[in-house]
């Protein structure tokens, strides 16, 4: 199986303010969903979806080794849910240029109804309501049959992530039993090379096999690795962090045994703290070092997308600037 080497779209059909602060300006909005209930928000949405990424971004990526795209959408892609707009035509879009570019596409339902984790990347920040509302899990799993239903034959639809980083927990079990019927749902509808991929609730021994009725379609388990997320990375001395980077490419290999592996996020960012102890001549060092390392420890996964493909500002967080500014080790693709 191709190896996926991919980036993630985000901040297009899903809006996060700290990737694009111009679209916030002169606002006090903190999320897609308070921006949405700004004056001209429509006009200005519309135009950013349109801008933010074009068709020479995929040209781009196609010329630079990107063989696979992350696309984070909302539940509200199809129809809206006021103040959220409907968006399912630029998404239609993207898989028409993925087409034209030979580049795979991985759909993940970012924003859930009620929100899955109550952070931006839902939609809406607040409580994880998503949790507490049975309607809210039936209604996701219809939108995830309206997105297999419409992309199923499409030759480049690789796989429909069902969740994105759902609370973490302890067992999961409504988690759990979600994954389980929308597999059930999806497999009767998607083509038996589509892969169905899950997120691990950042619990990935815990959650593996989470799907256990796997025998009719790819299942694929998605892991999000960031160092300044926990605070033990914060406090560990960098070199004892550069061997915990190399366990996870270990971690992925044992977890293959029951499921595909795929690191749907990451990213070269280390924590303020962490590169506060080193003299800042060598922080860029530092970050090269640590892209160095995850690149090679997670070549074992069957794809990796990285956080983000762009952003407003270049540096660490946006992989077009890490390759232009030549800052990717050679062979990173392989």
């Amino acid at each position: 199986m191709k190896k996926m080497r991919g980036v993630n779209l985000g901040g297009w059909l899903v809006l996060e303010k700290w990737m694009t602060p111009s679209l916030f300006a002169g606002t006090t909005a903190v999320d897609e969903y308070t921006f949405m209930r700004t004056p001209g928000a429509r006009t200005a949405l519309r135009d950013h979806q349109k801008n933010f990424i074009r068709e020479e971004d995929f040209k781009w990526m196609r010329r630079n080794g990107i063989n696979a795209v992350r696309i984070p959408v909302g539940y509200w892609i199809f129809d809206g849910d006021d103040p959220y707009v409907a968006c399912i035509g630029r998404l239609d879009w993207a898989f028409m240029m993925a087409t034209k570019y030979d580049i795979e596409v991985l759909v993940c339902l970012h924003g859930a109804p009620g929100s899955q984790n109550g952070h931006d990347n839902s939609g809406q920040i607040g409580t994880a309501a998503w949790y507490r509302n049975k309607q809210y899990r039936q209604q996701t799993i219809e939108i995830l049959d309206r997105l297999a239903e419409r992309y199923r034959d499409h030759p480049k639809f690789w796989g429909i992530e069902l969740l994105n980083e759902p609370r973490v927990g302890v067992v999961q079990w409504k988690l759990r039993q979600f994954y389980n019927q929308a597999y059930r749902r999806l497999k009767k509808i998607l083509m038996p090379t589509t892969h169905i991929v899950f997120h691990d609730a950042f619990t990935p021994r815990m959650l593996s096999a989470a799907i256990w009725d796997s025998s009719d379609h790819p299942v694929t388990m998605d892991i999000h690795w960031y160092h300044f997320t926990f605070w033990a990375h914060r406090l560990t001395p960098l070199r004892w962090y550069w061997q915990l980077i190399a366990w996870h490419g270990r971690l992925v290999g044992g977890l293959q045994r029951w499921q595909g592996v795929v690191v749907g996020e990451w990213s070269n960012m280390l924590s303020h703290q962490a590169l506060s102890r080193h003299p800042s001549k060598q922080h860029q060092v530092l970050l090269d070092e640590h892209l160095a390392r995850q690149l090679a420890a997670y070549r074992h996964a069957d794809g990796w997308f990285y956080w983000t493909y762009k952003t407003e500002q270049r540096g660490d967080w946006h992989f077009r600037s890490l390759v232009e500014d030549g800052r990717v080790p050679y062979g990173w693709q392989d």
